[in-house]
């Protein structure tokens, strides 16, 4: 079976080369399709370079501009669809080492400057401590590979440290009761949650269990700005570049994140759930 990675590569070439053609059979320089379909000239040359995958907007102009049939106009915004939802396989993660997917997502964070994550069964990576991280990563990963993806997380939540960066976390109380580790661990990772809800770029919401939901998310997610989100599920991870799909995922963590509940509130839940582990209840 074709590996994630190669596929990419090869539908995005196949799009560039298809545009490139129908631009050149319509008679049209980079330079005069550029003007007429109102984008740069050096965009044209990326998309037809497979450096830009474009939107299904730029698709269908530029199909329109070329004068493209409906079934070419399919066959390409079926690409760029695909391509703008990139499914990495947790098997692919694993043999290229876990750590190195830590270290990618970490350059996205940098990149980025608001960034939202949702959990509904276990705590977002950022806000782990090392010793419930451990307990993650080793139902998956030993050895070097444990410890290097631990060291990449380690590094990741640094990030905490730009105070020119907003983050908003929204777990369900479920995630937080979801008892993975020991009592021990499980109350120090709350306590740390709510430790990390007081620094002035982080909220930390929390959705109870008495809370009335107008949303049943299938699934965690993070949003990075508004130009990348990735959905993580139990065999694949999918990263979406989409515009359309980006702006449903801001819509429904807006959705999410008025349901939950944050400040003196949340605390009042975190040191609640905290002090059962505690007691052992």
């Amino acid at each position: 079976m074709e590996e994630a990675p190669e596929r990419y590569r090869r539908e995005r070439d196949q799009l560039a080369r298809a545009l490139r053609r129908l631009r050149l059979d319509s008679g049209l320089t980079g330079t005069n399709a550029a003007r007429q379909a109102d984008m740069s000239q050096p965009k044209i040359s990326r998309i037809e370079n497979g450096t830009t995958v474009p939107t299904i907007e730029d698709i269908e102009t530029l199909c329109r501009l070329y004068g493209a049939d409906r079934e070419t106009l399919s066959e390409l915004t079926g690409l760029a669809e695909s391509l703008h939802r990139h499914t990495e396989s947790a098997r692919a993660i694993l043999r290229g080492g876990a750590w190195r997917k830590q270290q990618q997502i970490g350059r996205v964070e940098k990149e980025s400057k608001r960034l939202r994550f949702f959990q509904p069964a276990t705590v977002s990576g950022l806000l782990q401590t090392p010793e419930f991280t451990r307990e993650i990563y080793s139902l998956s990963v030993s050895g070097d590979d444990l410890d290097r993806s631990m060291a990449a997380l380690a590094e990741r939540q640094k990030i905490f440290r730009d105070r020119s960066k907003r983050f908003t976390f929204v777990l369900t109380e479920g995630a937080l009761r979801w008892r993975l580790c020991a009592d021990e661990v499980m109350g120090a990772q709350v306590r740390h949650i709510a430790a990390l809800a007081r620094r002035p770029n982080v909220r930390i919401g929390i959705i109870p269990f008495a809370a009335r939901v107008r949303e049943v998310p299938l699934h965690g997610f993070e949003t990075f700005d508004e130009r990348l989100v990735t959905v993580g599920l139990e065999t694949a991870t999918i990263t979406i570049t989409d515009a359309r799909d980006i702006q449903y995922y801001v819509r429904l963590f807006a959705e999410l994140e008025r349901t939950a509940l944050f400040g003196e509130e949340a605390e009042a839940i975190f040191d609640q759930i905290a002090s059962a582990y505690a007691d052992g209840a």
